[in-house]
């Protein structure tokens, strides 16, 4: 399947009021979503091209642990 569009999704930290301290995001994001949505900072070098179709109706990007493979 050949994607139609890709993003650059990336590793943030969000400082937790609560805790007050920064914490690493279990998610990845586009850019702007980080900023905008969960106020984090973008954790640099952490970028990863994904199809667009993959991420969810937040902007969230997941990875799916498979092992060796596909889940197919």
């Amino acid at each position: 399947m050949e994607s139609s569009s890709t993003v650059t999704v990336y590793s943030f930290r969000i400082f937790e009021l609560d805790a007050e301290a920064y914490h690493i995001a279990r998610f990845k994001a586009p850019r702007h979503v980080i900023r905008e949505r969960y106020r984090g900072e973008v954790l640099e070098g952490t970028g990863e091209e994904v199809d667009a179709t993959e991420l969810d109706g937040e902007g969230r990007y997941r990875r799916i642990a498979t092992g060796w493979g596909a889940l197919d």
